[in-house]
């Protein structure tokens, strides 16, 4: 239960360090590798493409860190992504309103996320306005440790990168989260 535990919140945390997603079905999966996007705390993403090794799988250097994430969204606690990569798909393809669920029953614990796609937004930062994709993800997790979460991300249309992200504790374990935005995007690297 545990090593679930702590894998989930690993991933959870590694998706705020990396914050990439794509948005449209018609692009890569990750964003173009030399993508630069810089955090408001400072930090200094690069997107360095897919993983060679497993399709959907996002590579993102922060300072001396890689971290990988399917479609930049999310790291499954198991060996077998399959399900999570066309469930995060069938998300990313679909119209406002498209919503998915994934799963995981570990020991005492079960996992449960709803992601729902919302509608397209402008997307405000220092150097310019860019075209938003709202993600809405909503977090539970029961047995002895529970938790119950809420997450928005705005994904930019073009790149994939999430440019803002927003975070609701709202009962049980606190998730290692923060409001996060992106100040800065510069697509040569």
């Amino acid at each position: 239960m545990f090593r679930y535990a702590f894998t989930v919140l690993t991933a959870s945390f590694s998706l705020i360090a990396a914050l990439s997603a794509p948005a449209l079905a018609a692009r890569e999966p990750c964003p173009p590798p030399g993508t630069v996007a810089i955090r408001d705390d400072g930090a200094r993403l690069e997107f360095l493409g897919e993983d060679d090794a497993e399709a959907g799988l996002c590579v993102i250097r922060r300072g001396d860190q890689e971290v990988k994430l399917l479609f930049g969204l999310w790291a499954p606690p198991g060996p077998d992504i399959g399900q999570a990569r066309a469930a995060l798909a069938a998300l990313l393809a679909g119209a406002p309103g498209t919503q998915v669920s994934l799963s995981e029953h570990v020991a005492t614990d079960t996992w449960h996320e709803t992601w729902r796609r919302g509608d397209e937004e402008e997307v405000v930062l220092a150097g310019g306005r860019r075209r938003a994709i709202r993600l809405e993800r909503t977090m539970r997790m029961s047995g002895p440790v529970p938790l119950a979460a809420e997450v928005t991300y705005w994904v930019d249309a073009e790149t994939g990168v999430v440019l803002k992200a927003t975070h609701r504790h709202v009962a049980g374990l606190r998730l290692p989260y923060r409001d996060l935005v992106i100040t800065r995007l510069d697509r040569r690297g």
